[in-house]
């Protein structure tokens, strides 16, 4: 199973932010949109960062109630893990384990097409291995039957 797979039926509209909005909308942005994260970009589509809640929450631990005036592009991870749409589910599902992660976005020659969760990431796998079970329990029926 391949990224693309998962962003072809996602909505395809992402949410992000410039590195100029405060902490305060972002925060504000998420909570209305449902989100996790945000794609901080400049121009379009031109990937800067990424800002999560974890990136939020830290910087409120750190800086108290001032944080929220703090910018996105002060508080974003700057390079954050990316995927491209023919990178493997299983691929995607490592990266963002080993780098604890739980939103990558997916470039596409240069362009953000779209970001992947570990939401999303684990829907997949988990729809994946029961095909893969009932695959298995079909061939061991037939199996059965034809002895």
């Amino acid at each position: 199973m391949f990224v693309s797979e998962i962003i072809d039926r996602k909505e395809s509209h992402i949410r992000t932010v410039g590195p100029d909005e405060p902490l305060e909308f972002c925060a504000a942005h998420m909570k209305l949109q449902g989100v996790g994260a945000l794609v901080v970009c400049e121009h379009g589509r031109h990937l800067c960062g990424l800002l999560s809640e974890r990136h939020i929450l830290g910087a409120v631990v750190d800086h108290g109630p001032r944080a929220l005036q703090m910018t996105a592009g002060e508080v974003m991870d700057p390079l954050p893990v990316t995927c491209a749409r023919d990178d493997t589910v299983a691929a995607v599902a490592r990266r963002m384990t080993q780098a604890r992660v739980r939103h990558v976005p997916v470039i596409e020659e240069g362009a953000i097409v779209g970001i992947v969760s570990i939401g999303d990431i684990v829907k997949e796998r988990f729809e994946e291995m029961e095909l893969e079970r009932g695959v298995l329990r079909d061939m061991a029926g037939a199996h059965i039957s034809a002895m």
